[in-house]
């Protein structure tokens, strides 16, 4: 079973380990790398002084006063011996113990005193030596007050650290614990409330997000109870239908074959209805899916359009509906199946809800293709109402025209899919439908 450890106690364990790892780091470095780093330094600064002391030779009085300061300043004492002679080089009688070193740097520990020397010496002359020293001594003198120190600081960092990381993990906590709360009403259907917090980080990113994610939920939900009761509206009138038809033909109520052959027809005409139904539902359920990916190829808009006016010439027949056409071959790139369902319901559209003996007309208008027809629907329906499934308008339902409203839900969906701008206008009695072509030839 995995152990849960809340975000407090993840970041007042983290503050302390990444003290305590800083503080032994410290350690681990005074003990094993501070001496190297020191005596590091300190030849450094004697390989600075040699060429100075060398060019300052010339005059006594000069470098007498160049060594005074360099003692003073930096510790280090300067000697250059002459046959062998030491004036002074921490006292004469140390001066056996350098008889026989090398050029170069040494470390040397006289037992006198228990000192510890970093010497240089280089041979200048046959008869002159130069010799800077300094003393190491002030490394082991101080060590321990370095691991003191850092035993304080240890102690003065994991109590800040406490304080602090309880005054910033419980300000993250709080907000955290506030889009909590907000989710789990979510998951519960609950789009009361919104989340607030008093951040400028990610978190205030976080909860605009989940609010946004809040609002789409409830407004998709909404539309969902709205578009499974008019589905079920849609198909409660046809079943009736089709089951009261049944009744009474089963019955033998029915004696004349006249009426029989009516009551049959009326049983063909909504089982049409409820398929078209089906089918129009199933198709916008495929293109509401997410990922859905489809083949696309060049077509050529005027023979899509051609081919939907002769599909439904009996409607244009019915209603004596005469069209007028100003349209070049407008090519465009998109799947040859759904652009035509698109441009069968906008032709279906336009026929069923123009007035008889009135004209259709289709036409450029710059990168735009427009179909324009007078309209029967004299409501001021916005675009957006328009789009919805199962919109149609109370005119169309007094003057009974044929459909379930979701023909132009299905156009804006193929036509979103294949990123193909469009607009809807309805003015001065006439329905607009523009839609935006990537080229044309």
């Amino acid at each position: 079973m995995r152990i849960r450890i809340n975000l407090f106690r993840k970041i007042f364990i983290f503050s302390i380990f990444l003290v305590i790892f800083t503080v032994t780091l410290s350690y681990v470095f005074s003990v094993f790398v501070a001496d190297s780093f020191y005596i590091a330094r300190k030849k450094s600064e004697i390989k600075k002084i040699v060429p100075t002391v060398k060019r300052l030779m010339i005059d006594e009085k000069i470098l007498e006063d160049y060594v005074e300061d360099i003692r003073n300043t930096q510790g280090i004492d300067i000697y250059i011996s002459n046959n062998n002679y030491y004036d002074s080089f921490y006292g004469i009688e140390y001066k056996d113990n350098f008889d026989d070193i090398k050029d170069g740097f040494h470390i040397n520990n006289l037992e006198q005193g228990h000192i510890m020397l970093l010497v240089y010496k280089e041979k200048l002359s046959p008869e002159k030596t130069l010799f800077l020293s300094t003393s190491l001594s002030v490394m082991s003198m101080h060590r321990h007050e370095v691991y003191f120190l850092n035993l304080i600081t240890l102690v003065i960092t994991l109590i800040l650290s406490i304080i602090i990381s309880r005054i910033f993990a419980k300000k993250i906590t709080k907000n955290i614990y506030e889009l909590n709360r907000v989710a789990k009403k979510i998951t519960k259907l609950d789009f009361s409330e919104k989340a607030v917090v008093n951040t400028s980080d990610e978190l205030l990113e976080l909860s605009e997000n989940i609010n946004t994610m809040s609002r789409s939920l409830s407004l998709s939900i909404d539309n969902l109870k709205s578009f499974v009761s008019n589905a079920s509206h849609e198909l409660k009138t046809p079943i009736s239908v089709i089951n009261s038809h049944a009744q009474y033909l089963l019955k033998g109520s029915l004696k004349s074959e006249e009426e029989q052959r009516r009551y049959y027809k009326a049983i063909l005409k909504e089982s049409n209805n409820m398929n078209e139904l089906v089918q129009s539902l199933l198709l916008l359920s495929r293109l509401s899916s997410v990922g859905l990916k489809i083949d696309k190829e060049d077509l050529d808009l005027k023979l899509i359009i051609k081919n939907s006016i002769e599909k439904y010439e009996f409607l244009e027949l019915q209603k004596d509906i005469q069209w007028n056409i100003e349209l070049e071959s407008v090519m465009l790139e998109g799947n040859k199946k759904f652009i035509q369902i698109a441009v069968d319901n906008i032709v279906q559209n336009a026929l069923k809800y123009s007035p008889e003996e009135s004209e259709i007309k289709i036409y450029q208008d710059g990168d735009c293709v427009r179909f324009e027809n007078l309209t029967l629907i004299r409501e001021n329906l916005s675009e957006e109402n328009l789009l919805q499934p199962f919109a149609r308008g109370e005119n169309a339902t007094e003057l009974k025209i044929d459909g379930h409203g979701l023909g132009l839900s299905l156009i804006k969906k193929i036509l979103e899919l294949h990123s193909i701008p469009f607009d809807i206008k309805i003015e001065e009695e006439k329905f607009i439908f523009s839609l935006t072509y990537l080229s044309h030839k």
